[in-house]
């Protein structure tokens, strides 16, 4: 069954600074399992003022080595990120999706960045779910997969918020 996961959190950093935090958001310490960022492409729009950035993300996910041995994986993983930002409606967008594996699995990822009077409220959604390889009777395998790759995500996704406050804090200070 696939799972979905997803958070919320408030940063006491108005949106300009957080969205600039979110470029500058690697290497730091806390992501150490992101090894990649490679800019594919940007275009800004001269109508909206809306800036598009596509990137592939390196990642070393450390996958059990049963899952390793059954589908014959590597710990290097590549994910495909698009970003949409217009700093005149003050809306930041990013989705990623997983290029590595893709036989296996598929993770969807929407987050948000948006204005609240306090700062920023960042929305998280990922979707991550086998594939029909993990069907019939390697069913039960496929559940264990999404599992641990649902347990994985919340693992990497409090990395990243901490990730992403310590580059605040760097950028800007820390607020209270």
């Amino acid at each position: 069954m696939p799972k979905t996961f997803t958070q919320e959190q408030d940063f006491a950093h108005p949106w300009h600074e957080t969205a600039n935090a979110v470029w500058n958001k690697y290497p730091n310490p806390h992501a150490d399992h992101v090894v990649s960022v490679d800019v594919l492409s940007q275009s800004l729009d001269p109508t909206t003022g809306a800036l598009r950035t596509e990137r592939i993300i390196g990642v070393q996910q450390g996958a059990p080595g049963w899952l390793k041995r059954l589908v014959g994986a590597s710990d290097d993983t590549y994910v495909r990120e698009v970003v949409m930002v217009n700093p005149f409606t003050r809306s930041f967008e990013m989705t990623s999706t997983n290029l590595s594996l893709t036989d296996y699995m598929l993770v969807k990822e929407y987050i948000t960045y948006s204005p609240r009077e306090t700062g920023t409220v960042f929305r998280q959604v990922a979707d991550i779910g086998c594939t029909k390889f993990f069907s019939g009777m390697l069913s039960s395998a496929g559940r264990k997969v999404e599992e641990w790759s649902h347990t994985r995500y919340g693992d990497n996704a409090a990395k990243g918020r901490d990730g992403l406050q310590s580059v605040l804090d760097s950028l800007y200070g820390s607020k209270p």
